[in-house]
């Protein structure tokens, strides 16, 4: 039994010691035998834009030779020298990581240009505790950054209405849409995704489009700005019932005969783009009746009392208040003369917030001769 000990010693000892003596663990230098490994720069995200940092790691990987071939493994506190590369790159010894700040890189660079392919080479240094010979080993990197290119799609063109549904999508090529965050400024709102829908406040706004890092952190990609207006005015007309003849100041109507309509028409581009906000109601009204030599008699009318049909304003995409006859709104209705004043128009949004529209946006006086 002891004879065989001493012979197995024989044998494996050497080989052990020869193993021993190829890695050093001691920080400052990594010690490996030269010809098992190759060192290559892993880059943490391989897509790029401006303003991104660039970075990579160094990592050795064991050659065909050696064992474990498709493993990867950091080297410790190698040293590097950066033989060509970008003006800005610099090698961070404490992270083990080449570094580039990416946010100046298309500068002077043409604005149909929105790709820069950026390249560098560097040596990494190992030393072999065999012989203590230190060789320099090439790394080749090549990585591409793009100009960030946002493209948006709205419900409306070049412009937000205040206190309505404005819809926007902003898209960017090669990044999904769950790898964006939206910022707006007037509300302070924060979206996760590429689309934004919203009531903006004031009259300006503007929009941060960040990408999200695979670490969850935000960049900022882009910022929008965007004009808000108020939604355009609606169009007040009285109408004769059955042929819609508009009535104009002076005309005559029959007290008990003719009916007639009062119609709140929207914007008819407001309408189409913004369809769920623009619905109207009538406020109260007042009539007043005219006899020569005689005051006025007024009476008020709250134009939800009046008949509507929902049916009808559906189908025409107006809001009719009618019809009805003078007579049957009062009977003390007689003069030559009846006036109708309306006291206001309100607009309900789509998140039924009424918002009442300025009179002097809409005709609030009709004049009407009786008879």
């Amino acid at each position: 039994m002891r004879l065989r000990l001493y012979f197995m010693t024989a044998i494996y000892l050497p080989i052990l010691l020869y193993a021993m003596s190829t890695y050093q663990l001691e920080s400052g230098a990594l010690v490996i035998d030269r010809d098992d490994i190759s060192p290559v720069a892993i880059p943490e995200s391989r897509l790029l834009f401006a303003g991104d940092e660039f970075s990579a790691d160094i990592f050795f990987q064991p050659l065909d030779s050696g064992i474990n071939g498709n493993a990867l493994n950091t080297l410790a506190n190698p040293g590097v020298e950066i033989i060509e590369g970008p003006e800005g790159l610099v090698y961070d010894a404490g992270a083990r990581k080449f570094r580039f700040d990416t946010s100046q890189l298309f500068e002077g660079v043409s604005p149909e240009i929105n790709e820069v392919e950026v390249s560098f080479r560097a040596n990494i240094f190992i030393e072999s505790i065999v012989d203590n010979e230190v060789e320099a080993r090439e790394v080749e990197r090549t990585f591409v950054v793009r100009r960030p290119t946002v493209n948006i799609f709205s419900n409306t063109p070049q412009r937000l209405v205040s206190n309505a549904e404005n819809d926007l999508s902003f898209l960017i090529e090669g990044v999904s849409a769950s790898e964006i965050e939206l910022r707006e400024s007037s509300r302070g709102l924060r979206v996760q995704g590429n689309r934004i829908r919203w009531s903006p406040a004031g009259s300006e706004t503007n929009i941060s489009v960040y990408r999200l890092s695979e670490s969850g952190e935000p960049r900022l990609i882009d910022v929008r700005n965007f004009e808000v207006v108020p939604p355009p005015p609606p169009r007040v007309f009285m109408r004769r019932h059955l042929t819609e003849e508009i009535l104009s100041p002076g005309d005559v109507v029959n007290i008990n005969d003719d009916q007639i309509e009062i119609v709140v028409q929207p914007d008819p581009a407001f309408l189409q783009d913004y369809p769920n906000d623009a619905r109207y109601a009538l406020d109260i009204m007042r009539i007043s009746s005219y006899q020569q030599g005689r005051p006025p008699q007024t009476i008020t009318v709250n134009a939800a009392d009046l008949p509507r049909d929902n049916r009808r304003n559906q189908a025409t995409r107006q809001f009719i208040y009618g019809p009805f006859r003078l007579s049957q709104l009062d009977s003390s209705i007689r003069g030559n003369e009846v006036r109708f004043e309306i006291q206001g128009v309100n607009r309900i949004n789509f998140e039924g917030v009424t918002e009442p529209v300025p009179n002097n946006q809409f005709q609030d006086l009709f004049s009407l001769n009786t008879r």
